[in-house]
């Protein structure tokens, strides 16, 4: 490579830093990114009790303690299953009423503060969705 296109290479990604602030690069170019995990939900049963968890992590980072977690879920539990919103999971429980397949999202954002106060851009994508499947049998 010629030392003139080196240069042009090396302005234009101090330039592009400056305008975009080497955190947001850092944090795409590491893939550091909220991430739920994709580990199945249990089977339910009618009338026994249930519980399930859905965790969350921050990938890339070990700091992920840091980070505010903030999930939403959306769509159709069963019957007599209800969600509590933890830390870093949501946990799912109570006694199923109705057998059926029941689809539902979970939708993860995080959020950071630094010295300065909030980090409106704290990693590279700033949420997550996945979706999720309870099957309730007799």
């Amino acid at each position: 490579m010629k030392p003139k296109n080196i240069t042009t290479i090396i302005f234009l990604a101090a330039f592009t830093m400056l305008l975009q602030g080497c955190d947001e690069i850092y944090e795409c170019v590491f893939n550091i990114n909220p991430e739920i995990h994709d580990k199945p939900l249990e089977l339910g049963l009618v009338g026994e009790r249930y519980y399930g968890i859905v965790t969350a992590e921050i990938s890339n980072e070990v700091n992920d303690d840091d980070y505010d977690y903030d999930f939403d879920v959306f769509g159709e539990l069963p019957p007599g299953i209800f969600y509590d919103i933890n830390r870093r999971s949501v946990e799912f429980f109570g006694i199923p009423e109705e057998r059926g397949t029941y689809r539902f999202s979970v939708e993860l954002f995080v959020e950071t503060y630094d010295y300065y106060g909030y980090d409106g851009s704290p990693t590279c994508s700033d949420s997550t969705v996945r979706d999720f499947t309870i099957q309730v049998v007799d």
